[in-house]
């Protein structure tokens, strides 16, 4: 177990802010995630993490993929104190870090995710992940699958899943990546333009699947997913134009605040169902 005190670090938030899908809730405060083949199981109050794991796998693994070592002050510092409603999204969620995600999970869940609710995407993933991941655990400390590889999808019955018209992008995108028509280890080494061109030549995916990826697992943090949420928003309260150039370098940081402040203020009208 390693305790963590942390400042702009909320797990709930995190997990409810569209990042990643396989990061849930099991308790009071208590969240278990199952990233790069390995489970955690996180407990949080106020500023203490409680990280149930080894010493060596918080430093290996977990501690990188929370992105726990970066100031993300100097982020919410640099936010114009005038953007009322920026501001109030920073009140909102200003606990949310980027994940740094595993490339070929995040590539295909956000495949899986182009006009879908999160509840669904979330059970898909699941679904794929009991018949085609490998399961660990106990069913005593509990049984967990990890996410399925590149072969292992390309060879799968995926209409099972309920991917609907996805299923032919996952399996196309796994067959290319099995055989190596397209590299993923020569994808993490490009620079955000090249990476943007080379995953959008990629059949299925589009400029905001494009975005996640490479904000979520790639962490270039310039990257600015635009959905149909942020499109309302940039729309309604931005005039159609969001100051994107004002974050240079962190615009994807502030994309999650107003991302996940929008969906909070529609949950509590009573208005988001994903």
């Amino acid at each position: 177990m390693v305790k963590v005190e942390v400042d702009n670090f909320d797990v709930k938030q995190i997990a409810q802010s569209g990042q990643c899908f396989r990061m849930n809730e099991i308790g009071p405060r208590r969240f278990q995630v199952v990233a790069y083949g390995k489970r955690l199981v996180l407990d949080q109050v106020g500023r203490t993490a409680i990280f149930h794991c080894t010493e060596w796998e918080y430093k290996d693994l977990w501690r990188r993929y929370f992105d726990l070592e970066t100031n993300y002050r100097y982020y919410i510092d640099h936010i114009d104190p005038e953007d009322t409603y920026l501001m109030a999204a920073v009140d909102s969620g200003g606990g949310i870090r980027i994940l740094r995600q595993e490339l070929w999970e995040t590539l295909v869940s956000f495949v899986i995710s182009q006009n879908n609710s999160i509840p669904r995407i979330k059970r898909s993933i699941e679904t794929m992940c009991a018949c085609y991941g490998e399961g660990h655990g106990t069913p005593e400390g509990g049984v967990f699958f990890t996410f399925p590889g590149p072969q292992a999808l390309a060879e799968a019955n995926l209409e099972k899943l309920g991917l609907g018209y996805r299923d032919k992008y996952v399996k196309t995108l796994a067959r290319n990546v099995a055989d190596g028509v397209i590299n993923l280890d020569t994808l993490a080494a490009m620079e955000p333009e090249e990476a943007e061109s080379y995953l959008k030549s990629i059949y299925g995916v589009g400029a905001k699947v494009a975005a996640c990826v490479q904000l979520y697992s790639l962490h270039q943090m310039g990257s600015f997913p635009v959905d149909t949420w942020m499109k309302k928003i940039i729309k309604d309260v931005y005039g159609g134009k969001f100051p994107v150039e004002m974050y240079s370098g962190f615009a994807g940081v502030i994309q999650q605040y107003i991302f996940y402040h929008a969906r909070q203020q529609a949950r509590a009208e009573g208005g988001a169902k994903g």
